[in-house]
């Protein structure tokens, strides 16, 4: 939605391995000074919509992935012709903030999302994490995850239901999160179910913020995307279209009782700071 902006050309997840061109291979790759000379190369051309079309295209083995990988190069090359802002999406750089705004002076806004609703998004779509990618060659944990160390180790170890993952993910997630709200009072912390409650003031709010130009074809879309007459559950995991303010419960019927319970007593250390038990 905010890549609607004339200015903004959208970057979608340089961080996620499936759609790089080689650097980052696991999940929630945290980059920092010491080992920057591995990734800043490979976010330097994404950013400035320079397309690595051979090296992509020799890292996909599925036809549909060559035939995103050719949709993407299409489109990467009529964004550069007019040089635009770039808006990178990619909730897997989430551990990597700090060192994106230091490296590219970026302004960062964080989405910040229900421990229970994350676990559904995980459970409905069967993905899993392997807690073993966050420990570096000499077996070493970043210390924005260090805090939780021995669990990470357990689950490296002996994998545990998609549930616990996602405790565990969503702790040490938003644990950091909870660190640059202290550390970086100029970023942008918003919570997913006040956007979605109101979702046109709130990317009117963005886009003031941001200093970008809210046309009034974006704010069409953005107002026919959040419609009361959207359904309120994706037909497909990567529809946009939704009625935003009752898709915000939806997670109550994803996940069983017990679930529910088992997350919220797994995630206490870290959802008060977030949400009041009013919202379970």
């Amino acid at each position: 939605m905010l890549a609607l902006a004339p200015s903004v050309g959208y970057v979608h997840e340089p961080f996620n391995p499936r759609f790089s061109a080689g650097r980052f291979d696991r999940y929630f790759t945290v980059v920092t000074r010491e080992n920057e000379a591995r990734y800043a190369p490979e976010l330097e051309r994404a950013l400035t919509f320079r397309y690595e079309l051979g090296t992509r295209l020799r890292r996909r083995r599925r036809p549909k992935d060559v035939a995103r990988t050719l949709r993407d190069f299409a489109r990467v090359q009529s964004l550069r012709l007019r040089h635009p802002r770039p808006l990178m999406k990619d909730p897997i750089a989430l551990l990597s903030a700090e060192w994106l705004e230091q490296r590219f002076g970026m302004d960062v806004v964080v989405l910040i999302r229900h421990p229970a609703a994350f676990a559904a998004s995980l459970k409905r779509l069967g993905w899993k994490h392997s807690f073993a990618t966050f420990f570096d060659e000499e077996g070493r944990l970043p210390g924005v995850v260090a805090p939780f160390e021995d669990e990470v180790r357990e689950q490296a170890r002996q994998p545990g239901e998609i549930v616990a993952q996602a405790a565990l993910l969503w702790r040490l997630l938003y644990n950091a999160v909870d660190g640059y709200r202290e550390r970086h009072p100029d970023w942008v912390f918003l919570r997913h179910e006040d956007a979605s409650l109101d979702p046109v003031a709130t990317y009117e709010g963005l886009y003031e913020r941001l200093g970008l130009e809210l046309t009034a074809p974006a704010q069409e879309t953005i107002q026919r995307a959040s419609a009361s007459d959207n359904p309120a559950e994706p037909a497909t995991p990567h529809a946009v279209e939704l009625d935003s303010a009752a898709s915000l419960g939806r997670w109550r019927e994803d996940l069983t009782a017990g679930e529910v319970e088992r997350l919220r007593e797994r995630t206490r250390d870290v959802w008060p700071r977030f949400y009041s038990e009013a919202e379970w």
